[in-house]
């Protein structure tokens, strides 16, 4: 039997609409078919979706959670986080992050996938600590893959054979950002994994992105792999996951069970083609295999952003130079993961090095701050004249000396003792005027209206009676109720 774990609202979300397209209202509106699918879990946000949601639409992420945590009580909500980050790129302090897990989980997140952008396997077995020490139901710890000289089977095994001796961790995820993964390198990879971790469950998450991650699910599922990650068809294939529709169908056709209710399933797929056409955005559509990708391996939901960036200095020409650019500067950095948040710092790095025209004239304070060392050791050898660079550039050495700007304490003693600890998080993460839009949004959503709304007195009434299904059709509205 093989699970699904949905990726409709989060990384397919990301994938094919660059996160900034879903409102809290639309997952609302579906959330509850949603939960009659049987999806082992839902991917449902990051800090960089909960980040997107008040920068977007100064909606509030913690009551987007709590509001779907209601409408999904049966299918577990889950939360990623790229290990010590929590909104901002710079590494957080342990209080921050332990604060920021015990909020999610109180407003209704249950599993916690920590994917640390290093393969950090004591920063990943200390965020999962922190998560069972906060209640989280699931956690999982995944390993980012990708293809270096540096990135070996054996390196990916020795691994999980440290996050499998641990009892905080319920299963092992094998991440694949850039939808690198082959059906060939599965066949030595996953056995690898499972020998190093038999007692952890394997979870897969894939990309489309170089059209093999529907024969990677199959060839992984053939080899024990017990969840594999799926959006619905409009928010699949492309930069996305697989389709949930076409991955139950293949492993059906393989002889593998699948236990989901195929109604809802359809009904959800309904719902986001619709609502695609209604706000004016693309559907998933498979893509055309292109070799370059395990050049740059950019992972799917950074294409949309690069090529936005480069339309609008007007260089969208330039394409396939910075595509060239990409691996170039990965491999003088010391091969990083292209996963958030490197991905990003590889990425911006090119993206400079080819629109400015000289090489390392401009260099992020982030890709200073990997130099030296910040995020953690770099997988492979630094090109010595670009480390050179990097570190004489006037930031090297106030980063050096920089003290955290991320202190908790100092954040209580600015904003005083009454303010809750999911608002204080923001107020240190976001910026003020961003905060401050999405609470006048918010405010005069908290009092309660002096007449009560006809549909709303019927609601309130049918709460209160033993009624197991509900439906009703009235000119411009169509409830039903579960």
């Amino acid at each position: 039997m093989i699970a699904l774990v949905d990726t409709t609202v989060r990384d397919g979300h990301q994938s094919v609409w660059s996160a900034d397209a879903l409102t809290t209202a639309m997952i609302a509106e579906i959330a509850p078919v949603v939960d009659r699918v049987g999806f082992h879990a839902i991917d449902f946000t990051s800090s960089t979706h909960m980040a997107m949601t008040v920068r977007t639409f100064a909606e509030d992420p913690w009551e987007r959670i709590r509001v779907v945590r209601d409408l999904m009580p049966e299918t577990p909500l889950g939360f990623i986080t790229p290990g010590m980050r929590f909104m901002a790129w710079e590494r957080a302090p342990v209080d921050v992050m332990q604060l920021a897990l015990r909020c999610v989980i109180r407003n209704g997140i249950r599993r916690i996938w920590v994917a640390e952008s290093m393969n950090d396997v004591e920063t990943d077995l200390r965020i999962a600590r922190i998560a069972k020490e906060e209640h989280a139901d699931e956690v999982l710890v995944g390993l980012v893959y990708s293809i270096s000289p540096v990135h070996t089977d054996d390196y990916y095994a020795a691994r999980a054979r440290e996050i499998a001796a641990s009892a905080d961790v319920d299963v092992l995820n094998l991440k694949d950002p850039g939808g690198l993964l082959t059906p060939e390198r599965v066949r030595t990879l996953v056995p690898a994994l499972r020998a190093a971790a038999p007692t952890l469950p394997l979870e897969v998450h894939s990309h489309c992105t170089a059209t093999m991650a529907p024969l990677v699910y199959l060839e992984s599922a053939r080899l024990g792999a017990s969840f594999v990650c799926t959006a619905v068809r409009p928010l699949a294939n492309g930069a996305s996951q697989p389709s949930a529709e076409q991955t139950v169908a293949n492993l059906r056709a393989s002889g593998f069970g699948v236990d989901l209710d195929e109604d809802a399933l359809a009904e959800m797929s309904a719902y986001f083609t619709a609502l695609a056409a209604r706000i004016g955005r693309p559907v998933g559509t498979p893509v055309e295999y292109d070799v370059s990708i395990y050049r740059h391996q950019l992972p799917g939901g950074m294409t949309a952003t690069l090529r936005r960036q480069l339309r609008e200095v007007g260089m969208e020409h330039r394409w396939d130079e910075l595509l060239d650019e990409l691996p170039r500067v990965r491999e003088e950095l010391g091969w990083p993961i292209m996963v958030t948040p490197l991905s990003q710092f590889v990425g911006v790095q090119a993206f400079l090095n080819v629109t400015t025209g000289a090489r390392y004239s401009q260099i992020p304070d982030e890709v200073v701050k990997y130099v030296l060392g910040q995020y953690g050791p770099p997988p492979g050898e630094l090109d010595p004249a670009v480390a050179a660079t990097v570190l004489a550039s006037p930031k090297a050495d106030q980063f050096r000396h920089e003290e955290h700007r991320l202190d908790l304490g100092d954040a209580r003693a600015r904003y005083g003792d009454a303010i809750g600890d999911e608002l204080l998080l923001l107020r240190m993460m976001l910026p003020e005027e961003q905060v401050e839009a999405m609470l006048a949004r918010r405010a005069p959503s908290l009092a309660r209206p002096h007449t009560t709304h006809p549909l709303v007195a019927l609601v309130e009434g049918l709460t209160q009676r033993p009624v197991r299904e509900i439906e009703l059709t009235a000119p411009g509205v169509r409830l039903r109720a579960r």
